[in-house]
């Protein structure tokens, strides 16, 4: 987030095994006929947003403040025990039954299943695990019949225990900031209460890492200069990202990975945002970095653009999995942002497209009248989800619509 601001026709309520998404072939390849259809992943105008609707990125436990256009600890180099991670990590939050996702040994290991059948899609990540394999082919599979709830949250666990005290429900995707040390402990325990994850990154590389880092004039020539000064400040900062990354690749997980934010045209806050020639050979070097060198597998990349998306920030189908686009509306403006949608499907074709960070959040109903097809809503941390910016009445809406995927409401994605 910038500097004012550091969400079916029929519910899914039984975590389908691995082998009905294998089978839901046609239902991964067709984006807007299952509903229609029946099959197992049911669904079914105005645009206040884009480029002047501005994104209240802060972080409350970080210690940022939100900014009036867009949107925190370090990761132990020597990974982290989640062990005695309970669920949502929290005292005080609801016990949850047994992890879908958490896969069970009891026989010294588990063979890897073949790959979905039919499913049409194949992450970008070379040599993907076969949980990263099922998540994607399970985003598309809903892609405009649903929308997954997410949730951003700073370096505890308010929001979404705000969220299930006030509607029954955890978000389907929970966000963290790379920044904040408790990221990668909290992703694993969403992932083994059946969950999916986010992560981002208010990186900084001259003055310091963080949200003040990130907003600093910075070279990218020279980021990606082999051996130069700031090429291993960056690299450094991949390593940190690749060590939380790991700790969710060894527990099963998959992260989808939204590096480099807000970008866009006319979007200059951060210093990878405003140039497109730029913001495309630095996601290239990092896809690279992330894939070749330090080898990992669970990764789906999200190209997280801002309220002006234009195809000069498209890094390239060899490099993108997802798209996205964000704003942030006026409290209790519940639109749909249909323009921006389309703005963001023009920029970034041929992928599902997701709104990576939102204030208030669009009207189910708004959605379905408009076509506006968007992924997943992701709301900001500190006060985004409670009021003003959304009402007690709206979350509840929200949260128990038949449109809007929560996590009780996910597939099982482990073999």
């Amino acid at each position: 987030m910038h500097d004012s601001r550091f969400a079916v026709a029929t519910p899914l309520v039984i975590p389908f095994v691995i082998a009905q998404l294998i089978a839901c072939g046609d239902a991964v390849t067709s984006r807007s006929s299952t509903a229609a259809a029946g099959g197992p992943w049911l669904g079914g105008s105005s645009n206040s947003g884009g480029a002047g609707s501005g994104s209240p990125d802060v972080g409350g436990a970080s210690g940022v403040s939100p900014s009036p256009t867009q949107e925190g600890p370090v990761i132990p180099m020597g990974g982290l025990d989640t062990s005695g991670v309970t669920d949502e990590g929290a005292a005080g939050s609801a016990s949850t039954p047994a992890a879908p996702n958490a896969a069970v040994d009891a026989g010294g290991g588990i063979d890897e299943p073949p790959a979905p059948e039919g499913c049409g899609v194949e992450p970008v990540t070379p040599n993907a695990t076969q949980e990263t394999r099922n998540v994607l082919c399970y985003l598309h599979s809903i892609y405009g019949n649903h929308i997954l709830s997410g949730q951003e949250e700073n370096n505890d666990d308010n929001a979404a225990n705000y969220i299930q005290q006030t509607t029954g429900k955890y978000p389907a995707i929970r966000g963290f900031d790379i920044n904040n040390g408790r990221a990668a402990a909290q992703c694993v325990d969403h992932w083994r209460q059946g969950g999916l994850c986010m992560f981002g990154y208010h990186m900084g590389l001259v003055g310091g890492d963080g949200y003040q880092g990130s907003q600093t004039a910075t070279d990218v020539n020279q980021v990606i200069t082999e051996g130069s000064a700031l090429n291993q400040t960056f690299k450094a900062r991949l390593d940190k990202t690749a060590v939380a990354l790991q700790t969710v690749q060894d527990a099963g997980g998959v992260a989808i990975l939204r590096l480099f934010h807000e970008a866009g045209d006319g979007c200059g806050w951060f210093w990878w945002g405003a140039d497109p020639d730029r913001f495309v050979r630095l996601w290239r070097y990092t896809f690279n970095y992330m894939t070749a060198t330090k080898g990992l597998r669970n990764i789906i990349w999200l190209v997280p653009l801002c309220g002006s998306p234009t195809p000069a920030f498209n890094p390239g189908k060899e490099f993108t999995d997802l798209g996205g686009a964000d704003s942030y509306v006026g409290d209790g403006n519940y639109d749909a942002l249909n323009g921006l949608f389309n703005r963001t499907v023009a920029a970034l074709p041929d992928m599902p497209i997701a709104l990576h960070e939102c204030g208030p959040i669009p009207d189910p109903a708004a959605l379905q009248a408009t076509a506006t097809k968007w992924l997943m809503f992701n709301v900001w941390t500190d006060n985004y989800p409670r009021p003003p910016s959304n009402s007690v009445d709206h979350l509840n809406a929200v949260y128990n619509s038949e449109y809007v995927l929560t996590r009780d409401e996910l597939p099982a994605f482990t073999p």
